[in-house]
């Protein structure tokens, strides 16, 4: 029978985590799913596999970012790409079946913390197992696929913890300290570590096990071991990182505490951890983003959340001395908790975020471990000494209306999870004055095509917090895209006063600044970013269009080719080159670099004119009539490509086909004052002054200043106008 119960309280929690957490596997990548997976070369290049132990977490695209160290981490992913490619599916599975061994393992401890001699451990380990199994706030971990550090370190953690306790009950037995039990504990706290630097406090927690389940002596032996493993991983970090916490700057909008006073700083960290046992107790405003101005620094004494932090640190000292005293279970739990917060609490020191609901998954084993014993200790209160005895009936209705309550939340919570989208337009409405959700939403709804949506949370990131860089950036790009270059030269004149050495806006800039035509302007802009980052491609093909845009071909040639040179696979280069080599002359040259163009491209059509114009202008008019045909077969409404055929028509003395080119372009486009003049001037070569000066005429109407229809059509119709008709 006791086999029995604990198999059911291990299996009934497991698969309710499975039934509740279902929602997780349906979505796509998420957030910083998409850099840390679809974007690291890492995960997508099976012969770069080894590199992940020697490189930071945020390789992305090839560039190495050391901050964090997290191996173990990528290498599943790599492991998941391996097997399925991008597929989300398989990744979010492999996310699910590891919260469901966590809530395994959690069990597990909660039997062996309320047991600590093999005796009955009552209702406890189903409690534990089952609150952890459906709490909301552990939606995050499975919300983003990137959670899984948070998986992999608890797993690491709990079932390094729970190897120990078994590694050191076999010496109550007289058989010595299980070599294997404890190999197996080292490994754990290994892999913790490697997969989420807050598993670095497996060790620590470890020792408070040994201290306070039941034993008068302390397994010095296997903590300097387990110490000794975790120095050892802090110097391949520092090895790999170049430093033991070489975070870089943190954004204001991130965490504000790290650029707050240290008073100021610590209060609000303190404020912070009122809201994260809020969170624990009424999981209902759950948000993937509590960055500036969600969580504000602490003014003063009489912040609401200070008082109720101080309130929860206090009960929690004081639950500890108590305990310590009398049940090593509740002092666990509790110990468990603070020791697990320590890391990622911003009080030792400053991290990346000043909070994050997935932050709390380690930490809550405490709290279920807590709700465990005060169950036990409820059920024996109310039915005497047997542990073994069920809780009251009024707790178990409590219990399991607090289940469903949670389950429901969490089921609830994970249907925001479906993309970018929909979990930042629920971080809004849970926190409309954070401006990380506010930037991220607007960058949802720019991928989906809801621009003027995009533009209103944008500008309303920049009314909270002016100096966010990023929000001007992304501001900008929006203009640009509307062809609105003074309002996109100014955010990204403000971004840069922001971040002056930042190459993608120095380049975004110069792109405006040739919009607005000011390729003087853009010219100095586009130089000052090469000279930041020469091997930019987008600054030296900027450069080009400045260049060309100034008139000095020759020069814009020069810069196109560094482009082209820089990414050979680039269509776009290519092209850019063969139009500078066109306007300098070189139309041999020219062709060969749009025909090269086209080879990466074979869908553009707009190159198959291309290529036919300057294979006209090299004299080659068989090949530029080849071309120019072929682009007109595959886009006959274009007006544009008429024209152009029409003109090499012309050049091949092929004088009707190309008349009938000329006004199937009128026809197609008869606002267009280029293909009349075109037509104007074949007729006129051909003696037919009458129509030829109608259509100059019309030609002339809707170009009153000459500059499309060009300096012959011009002469030609004063010409007409001026003299008898011939």
């Amino acid at each position: 029978m006791k086999g029995a119960a604990a198999t059911w309280s291990r299996a009934v929690p497991v698969l309710l985590a499975l039934v509740v957490n279902l929602g997780a596997l349906t979505p796509g990548f998420i957030h910083d799913d998409h850099r840390i997976i679809e974007q690291n070369v890492l995960v997508r290049d099976p012969s770069r596999m080894p590199e992940i132990f020697t490189r930071g977490y945020w390789s992305v695209e090839g560039t190495d970012v050391p901050n964090l160290y997290r191996p173990l981490t990528t290498l599943s992913f790599a492991f998941n790409h391996a097997v399925g490619g991008l597929s989300p599916f398989g990744y979010r599975a492999v996310n699910l079946m590891l919260h469901l061994l966590v809530t395994g393992l959690v069990v597990g401890l909660a039997r062996r913390a309320l047991a600590p001699r093999g005796g009955p451990a009552g209702a406890g380990p189903l409690v534990a197992g089952l609150l952890f199994a459906v709490h909301p706030v552990h939606t995050e971990v499975l919300g983003e696929v990137v959670g899984r550090s948070e998986l992999l370190a608890a797993a690491g953690v709990v079932g390094g913890v729970l190897a120990f306790l078994r590694a050191r009950d076999r010496d109550d037995g007289g058989r010595g300290f299980h070599a294997g039990w404890a190999a197996l504990s080292l490994a754990c706290f290994a892999l913790g570590f490697l997969s989420k630097e807050n598993a670095v406090v497996g060790p620590v927690l470890a020792i408070l096990a040994d201290r306070l389940l039941g034993r008068r002596r302390i397994a010095l032996g296997f903590h300097l071991a387990s110490g000794a493993v975790i120095a050892v991983l802090l110097g391949l970090r520092i090895a790999v990182l170049g430093g033991l916490n070489p975070a870089g700057p943190i954004h204001f909008v991130d965490n504000p505490i790290a650029h707050a006073p240290f008073w100021q700083g610590r209060l609000t960290a303190l404020a912070v951890l009122g809201r994260y046992a809020w969170l624990l107790i009424a999981p209902v405003r759950l948000s993937i983003d509590h960055s500036y101005d969600a969580v504000p620094l602490v003014s003063g004494p009489l912040d609401p959340w200070l008082i109720f932090g101080a309130l929860v640190m206090a009960g929690w000292t004081v639950g500890v001395i108590l305990a310590v005293r009398r049940s090593g279970a509740t002092a666990l739990a509790l110990l468990w908790i603070g020791v697990a917060l320590a890391p990622v609490a911003n009080v030792l020191m400053p991290i990346g975020t000043i909070m994050a609901e997935r932050l709390l998954y380690l930490p809550s084993v405490g709290v279920c471990l807590l709700a465990a014993a005060g169950v036990r200790a409820a059920a024996i209160r109310a039915a005497g000494p047997d542990p073994g005895r069920a809780p009251a009936g009024g707790l178990r209705v409590f219990g399991a209306v607090l289940l469903v309550l949670f389950a429901a939340r969490s089921a609830a919570r994970l249907r925001d999870w479906r993309d970018d989208h929909s979990i930042f337009r629920a971080a809004v409405a849970v926190h409309p004055r954070s401006v990380r959700a506010l930037f991220n939403y607007g960058s949802a709804c720019e991928r989906r095509g809801e621009d003027a949506e995009a533009r209103r949370v944008y500008e309303s990131a920049i009314g909270i917090y002016d100096r966010f860089d990023e929000a001007h950036y992304n501001l900008a790009g929006l203009h640009a895209r509307h062809g609105e270059w003074v309002d996109a030269v100014e955010h990204y004149r403000r971004a840069l006063a922001l971040r002056p050495d930042e190459p993608r806006y120095l380049v975004n800039l110069g792109h405006s600044l040739n919009g607005r035509g000011s390729h003087d302007e853009a010219r100095a802009v586009l130089e000052r970013a090469i000279r930041i980052d020469p091997t930019s491609g987008e600054a030296w093909t900027n450069l080009g269009a400045a260049l060309l845009g100034g008139g000095d071909a020759p020069g814009a040639v020069t810069a196109y080719a560094e482009a082209a040179r820089i990414d050979p696979q680039s269509a776009g280069y290519q092209r850019n080159l063969g139009l500078a080599l066109q306007r300098a002359g070189r139309h041999a040259e020219a062709a060969e670099a749009l025909r090269r163009a086209l080879e990466l491209a074979p869908a553009n059509v707009d190159l198959f004119a291309a290529i036919g114009l300057a294979r006209l202008d090299a004299g080659d008019v068989t090949g530029g009539l080849e071309a120019l045909r072929e682009a007109v077969r595959l886009r006959p409404e274009q007006a544009v490509y008429r024209y152009q055929l029409g003109r090499a028509l012309e050049a091949a003395d092929r004088g009707e086909e190309a008349e009938q080119s000329y006004r199937e372009a009128i026809r197609l486009a008869p606002s267009s004052p280029v293909p009349l003049a075109g037509l104007g001037l074949l007729l006129y070569r051909r003696g037919e002054s009458g129509e030829a000066r109608t259509l100059l005429e019309r030609a002339s109407a809707l170009d009153p200043t000459g500059g499309s229809i060009g300096a012959e059509a011009r002469r030609v119709l004063e010409e007409l106008r001026g003299g008898p008709p011939r």
